[in-house]
């Protein structure tokens, strides 16, 4: 993913850039948001389904991508990036997770839950340390000089706590405590692609009209509102239409409002460091994705309408906090 981001900048003018990552970002919620109904038709035939699709795709998108991508190399010498950065980033983010997932069942005070917690802090620090010391590390420092990038970063993460959170509590909760079938799951989760198309192809415009700050905080806080709404109206009786269905525009609505204009900050850096800033990006992305289903898969063990109302509170939280996060590193104005 980040390369095909990466693959993007050089083949537009600057002045394009936002409305192509627009078009990118979209094209990623719209997949993202579309594994859950796809994934509901290919179960009702064979759950080995799910998997053996992703053999054609491969393959269409090697033929595709041999014949239509540019070719973009590193310059020749370049570092090789730090090996050791790349690992203790890698078991920071593992043992946070395993920690996670595993601290209801083992007690969160037991000794193995905090020892993990406890290494995940310090993977974290080593990797901190070989991004401020080591001479390639697989964050590089430099990148972080800017404020719309340093805000992307940290915003994307939290963005997409509160949207792993999103696709995996709505399916499960379908399913889990109003019974419904996976097609018929997949299904109603519709809504969420087909409102977010709207918005991130027009990002574009909308980045002109208002600027990349205010659509990303607007989104963030739209995600937020998405959760506080399914809190208040959502219930053990299935009452789809006014209870699931317009949180899940809200949902699309945030994910094609603060993508694009998050994505795109990887624009603001130096055209030889756009590919790269892209992968951080999409890294705090995945990042912010493996902690949001460990928080659910903490919170829901038994799949209740309590723990998905703890989980959709974290959804609250995380997006509240990403707007927060983009206000307060906003670039200051220079008189």
């Amino acid at each position: 993913m980040p390369t095909s981001l990466g693959l993007l900048y050089p083949s537009f003018p600057k002045r394009r850039h936002t409305l192509v990552v627009g078009l990118w970002a979209g094209v990623g919620a719209i997949a993202a948001s579309a594994g859950p109904p796809v994934g509901g038709l290919l179960v009702t035939l064979d759950w080995r389904w799910i998997f053996l699709i992703n053999v054609p795709i491969g393959i269409a998108t090697l033929i595709a991508g041999t014949r239509l991508l540019p070719e973009v190399r590193q310059p020749k010498g370049a570092a090789v990036p730090d090996a050791a950065s790349a690992l203790t980033l890698l078991l920071a983010v593992l043992l946070l997770v395993l920690a996670t997932v595993q601290g209801p069942g083992w007690g969160w005070t037991a000794p193995r839950t905090m020892a993990l917690f406890a290494a995940a802090v310090l993977a974290g620090a080593a990797t901190v340390e070989r991004t401020l010391h080591a001479k390639a590390p697989v964050i590089e420092k430099q990148l972080f000089a800017g404020r719309p990038f340093t805000a992307a970063t940290v915003a994307l993460f939290l963005f997409y706590v509160g949207f792993a959170i999103v696709l995996l509590s709505t399916a499960l909760f379908t399913q889990e405590v109003w019974h419904f079938s996976p097609l018929r799951a997949g299904l109603s989760l519709a809504p969420a692609p087909l409102a977010s198309i709207v918005f991130a192809m027009s990002a574009g415009p909308i980045q002109r009209r208002f600027g990349r700050t205010t659509p990303a905080v607007t989104g963030t806080l739209i995600l937020a509102l998405a959760a506080v709404y399914w809190i208040a109206a959502v219930r053990t009786t299935p009452d789809y239409w006014t209870g699931m269905f317009p949180g899940l525009i809200l949902v699309g609505l945030a994910g094609g409002l603060a993508q694009a204009p998050l994505f795109a900050a990887a624009g603001t850096l130096a055209p030889d460091r756009a590919t790269t800033g892209s992968a951080v990006l999409n890294m705090s992305r995945q990042i912010g994705s493996a902690v949001g289903v460990a928080v659910l898969v903490a919170l829901t063990p038994h799949a209740t309408l309590t723990g998905f109302d703890h989980a959709w509170s974290v959804q609250a939280g995380a997006g509240l906090a990403a707007g927060i996060a983009l206000l307060a590193l906003r670039p200051r104005r220079t008189s």
